[in-house]
């Protein structure tokens, strides 16, 4: 190969660089309207703020611990409408705290299980997660939500319903916490990926 044909070679992958860029941020641009969210069970949604880039949302949840063989269950609804011509792909969602483990203790354990209803968010691929702390530290565990999209989804976007079932578990001599008005350290932050139909 000489250098001409490296240059036609350097200008077409260039062409289709931009190209990609320019439907990424196409696509980057759609945001999500999120409802309030709900908090029933054994926690209260304290607040909830969407982020900048119109796909993210901190749920701050109040009075969600377990303490010294406590077993609290926390179960969040949150609303959300899709643009039309949009699919979400993937949902990422943080959960932060901190756990406190005397020595001797068996620790304390963080379950939760996902749901989605409504033709927008089409289904969520996900076995049910749980993690164990066998120590003091302030956690952050990010789960990662594959979606299947409907049949017919891409026709308009719509309105869905992300359900989260939490359960925190502490065992004798343990505490654990998913709740402060600290947006930095004690809540529940939801990430959607969309892809354009």
């Amino acid at each position: 190969m000489n250098f001409k044909q490296f240059g036609v070679l350097l200008s077409i992958s260039t062409i289709l660089g931009l190209n990609v860029i320019a439907t990424k941020a196409l696509a980057e641009e759609a945001s999500i309207t999120f409802g309030d969210a709900i908090g029933s069970g054994g926690c209260v949604v304290d607040d909830q703020l969407p982020g900048e880039d119109g796909r993210s949302l901190s749920i701050v949840l109040d009075n969600f611990s377990a303490f010294s063989g406590d077993r609290k269950k926390c179960i969040l609804r949150v609303q959300t409408f899709i643009p039309s011509g949009f699919i979400v792909q993937e949902v990422q969602v943080l959960y932060q705290g901190t756990t406190e483990v005397d020595r001797g203790s068996k620790g304390t354990s963080l379950n939760r299980t996902y749901s989605f209803s409504g033709g927008a968010l089409g289904q969520a691929v996900a076995p049910p997660k749980t993690t164990k702390f066998t120590s003091d530290k302030a956690f952050a565990e990010q789960d990662e939500i594959t979606v299947v999209a409907a049949t017919g989804l891409c026709s308009g976007g719509g309105q869905g319903l992300l359900g989260i079932n939490l359960i925190a578990q502490s065992s004798r001599g343990s505490s654990i916490t998913v709740d402060t008005a600290d947006l930095n350290a004690g809540d529940v932050i939801l990430r959607f990926d969309l892809k354009r139909c």
